[in-house]
């Protein structure tokens, strides 16, 4: 991990490019706000491709009407199936998308051919709903193409449920779904394609810019003595590079390395990235120890920070789409299924929960609507999706429900106002769908929002608005999302916590093998490259404990041990730190290293046993060298590095006895004591 050493360049500028920034028009300038927001336009090109595919499978339906009559059902089966086809199929190539495609398009019309068949047996198309609902959800442990299938076997037999279509109508309906594949086919991968160079070249300006404005703060504190609130906007700034640099590694392809043939091109882009990282985090921690903007240190940890940019500059240039394309499929998430232990597979307690939950949500749908039943079912059904806990799933009910209330009074609104105006009405629709799927990474509810106004509109064009109707859709919602937050707390419940100690496992497992990659790479026996890609996985890790604490972080389930949980994410990223100067250190060090990085490993397997100790108060950790350890803190030295990370390790022992003592005496350790300045405290 050396980097030449060409002449001083200039270091960052807060904006880079920034007199060219101040000239260019409104829309280079709406695009670089995009670009900040979202660098990779992910979120850009998944709205843009959702209301792109729903616009042309309208119109493929409407040319097609004109020599085979389709029916209302077929309209609605296919653009309800496109907007699913846009979202659920995640397959990496074009042949597995291809694929995931027909076999979801079979799956969604054997659901919709059976619900047709038993439409005159009520009980038994009900009852088969349900085990829909539990296939769906337990099709998710075979893998991204199995999820998809079962999503759109789910959302095809709602929509059977909705308009009950009778068997000649099925013919239609297969011409819908070709026409449905075909086009969100042609959009996913010839209209938006994605591009993965320049996607990262994207993402790496962005975080360009990140960095420089890192700089520029560090340079500001330092010069007007660390004012009030200046540490923490500069740690602000950093977990947005650190953002950015997460969505640029998920561009490069996944490797765990460790051989001996020469690196590949987004091998050294990963390394350097790394190093990117590192240096930053180092400038920081100069930053913050240092006492004027001068300092010797500090200014060459910026110096190296601006050779690193011209270094990842020139590397990515020369990154092509086919040097980043992945050509392997997702691994699916577990084994075979083990007929044994049903009882402990996670995906069949979820899938039991989820039936169970849109049973109960059927029948008080029932009780409000005989025919509008099946919203509650929906609702239900969503609110299990992408969650891992309880937490999780109170949070997405809560979501909902808002999201569906705010729309319905929007919503109502706006087809009052727009009644008759059908141009201005499509335009709306149009800009609800995709503000609703380029929110939906940021915010679930936003979605519910949008979609719920959207219907409201569609509504009013159809001629079938009604205030009434949207009340009822919100009545359905809630009683949705009361049958899945009731299911996830009492039946088969797993506890926030229970995700909280799962994610931190994985995290001190990913901390295990980077010690022990260390110690290889020192008697020879890997390559720095493993090192990276080990280090790249503790950050993955690191960002599944924030997601598993986000629930308890909401104040809806904390309450009072809020900021415990907040200390415990500051703790792992002290860790994450110094795992990252470790990594980043050339494997010298002094006798007894070997032994230490032994005793290392046997204090986190001795912390995998009680991870809750994480999230107790105890001493200030800080990415600052601990006190008592001797010598200066300088880069690259893999003992102080080590040496840190025991010391936070070893804070979980006396955690318990702070926590005692704060109850007692009515403080927390932390007040007691000052923090150590450094780039994180707590």
């Amino acid at each position: 991990m050396t980097d030449p050493q060409p002449a001083r360049p200039p270091l960052f500028d807060a904006q880079p490019g920034g007199s060219v920034e101040r000239r260019a028009g409104p829309l280079a300038r709406l695009l670089r706000r995009l670009e900040d927001a979202d660098p990779a336009l992910i979120r850009l090109r998944l709205g843009l491709r959702v209301t792109l595919t729903l616009a042309l499978v309208a119109l493929a339906l409407l040319v097609s009407h004109r020599f085979v009559a389709l029916p209302q059902v077929a309209y609605a089966v296919a653009l309800a199936l496109a907007l699913q086809g846009a979202v659920a199929i995640k397959d990496t190539t074009v042949s597995q998308r291809v694929r995931t495609r027909l076999w979801s398009a079979l799956v969604g019309m054997a659901a919709l051919t059976s619900a047709s068949l038993l439409a005159g047996v009520p009980l038994l198309r009900d009852l088969l709903f349900l085990a829909v609902a539990f296939a769906a959800v337990l099709a998710r442990r075979w893998g991204p193409r199995w999820n998809a299938a079962g999503m759109f076997g789910f959302n095809a037999y709602f929509m059977a449920a909705y308009f009950a279509p009778a068997p000649g109508d099925l013919p239609a309906i297969a011409l819908a779904l070709i026409l449905c594949v075909i086009v969100a086919h042609w959009v996913r991968d010839r209209a938006l394609p994605d591009r993965p160079a320049d996607d990262l070249r994207r993402t790496l300006r962005v975080v360009d810019g990140r960095v420089g404005r890192v700089a520029s703060r560090l340079r500001q504190g330092l010069k007007n003595d660390w004012p009030d609130g200046a540490r923490d906007a500069v740690l602000q700034a950093e977990q947005r590079v650190r953002d950015g640099l997460l969505i640029a590694e998920g561009l490069l392809p996944a490797t765990e390395g460790g051989g001996t043939a020469p690196l590949s091109a987004p091998m050294q882009a990963s390394i350097q990235l790394f190093d990117l990282h590192l240096a930053l985090e180092t400038a920081i921690g100069a930053a913050f120890e240092a006492r004027r903007d001068d300092d010797r240190v500090f200014r060459s940890s910026l110096e190296r920070l601006a050779r690193l940019r011209l270094q990842v500059r020139r590397t990515v240039a020369n990154l092509t789409d086919e040097m980043l394309d992945p050509a392997v499929a997702v691994p699916s998430q577990a084994g075979p299924l083990a007929w044994s232990n049903l009882a402990g597979d996670p995906f069949v307690r979820t899938a039991f929960q989820v039936t169970l939950a849109c049973a109960i949500a059927m029948a008080g749908g029932y009780l409000l609507s005989e025919q509008r039943w099946f919203w509650a079912v929906l609702t239900a059904f969503l609110v299990f999706v992408n969650t891992q806990s309880r937490g999780d799933a109170l949070l997405r009910g809560l979501d909902r429900s808002l999201g569906t209330a705010g729309g319905v009074v929007l919503g109502i609104g706006l087809a009052t106002l727009l009644h008759g105006s059908f141009a201005l009405s499509l335009a709306l629709i149009a800009a609800c769908v995709f503000l609703g799927f380029y929110l939906l990474q940021t915010s679930y509810g936003a979605l519910s929002f949008f979609v719920t106004v959207a219907l409201s509109l569609i509504y009013g064009l159809l001629g079938n608005f009604s205030p009434e109707l949207l009340l009822l859709r919100l009545e359905e919602t809630l009683i949705g999302a009361a049958s899945g937050m009731f299911v996830s707390f009492f039946v088969l419940p797993r506890p926030t916590l229970d995700a909280v100690r799962k994610a931190v496992d994985g995290f001190l497992s990913e901390l295990d093998r980077l010690i022990e990659a260390f110690g290889e790479m020192r008697r020879g026996n890997a390559s720095s490259w493993r090192l990276v890609a080990v280090t790249r996985s503790l950050d993955r890790r690191h960002s599944e404990i924030a997601a598993a604490v986000r629930p308890l972080e909401s104040g809806w389930l904390a309450g009072a041990r809020r900021r415990d949980f907040e200390v415990g994410l500051l703790r792992f990223t002290v860790l994450s730190y110094w795992a990252h100067l470790l990594a980043g250190s050339q494997g010298d060090g002094p006798q007894g290293l070997d032994a230490a990085l032994e005793a290392c490993r046997d204090e986190i397997r001795a912390a995998r046993g009680q991870p809750e100790r994480f999230f107790e108060r105890a001493q200030p950790a800080s990415l600052r060298a601990p006190r008592e350890s001797q010598g200066p803190s300088t880069e690259g030295d893999p003992a102080l590095a080590l040496h840190a990370i025991r010391h936070v390790l070893a804070q979980l022992g006396g955690a318990r006895d702070g926590s005692r003592r704060s109850a007692s005496t009515g403080q927390g350790a932390s007040d007691k004591e000052p923090a150590v300045p450094g780039p994180v405290s707590t």
